[in-house]
């Protein structure tokens, strides 16, 4: 069984991808969508292409414990937390394959339809 993406477009998820994207869409309700949205800054970035920006092996620290991260230095995070004003976002207790499934996710979502000009 496969399911078409969200967009339309692409190859059609597996039975395993369309379970791990409805587990991220839970955790992401449930941990991240007080601040974040995919397509729009909120408190916090829009999420639309992070994990073209960052590693995966980045963001998992971020999301456990982003202030541990800003604190050794890392350049993209002191940039991130210096432009949102100092706003630590708060550490989450989620496994690393949690973290995962809420990448994909957001990686499942479509992106922002664009209005063309007249």
């Amino acid at each position: 069984m496969s399911l078409t993406k969200a967009d339309g477009a692409g190859p059609a998820l597996s039975a395993e991808e369309a379970a791990r994207v409805a587990a991220g869409d839970a955790l992401f309700k449930a941990n991240c969508a007080q601040c974040h949205a995919v397509n729009e800054q909120v408190v916090g970035p829009a999420l639309a292409g992070i994990t073209k920006r960052r590693s995966i092996s980045w963001l998992i620290p971020w999301v456990k414990n982003s202030s541990k991260v800003v604190a050794s230095g890392d350049e993209y995070a002191v940039a991130v937390y210096t432009k949102y004003n100092k706003q630590q976002m708060p550490s989450f207790a989620l496994s690393d394959q949690e973290i995962t499934s809420i990448f994909a996710y957001v990686n499942a979502q479509p992106a922002p339809a664009v209005a063309l000009a007249r």
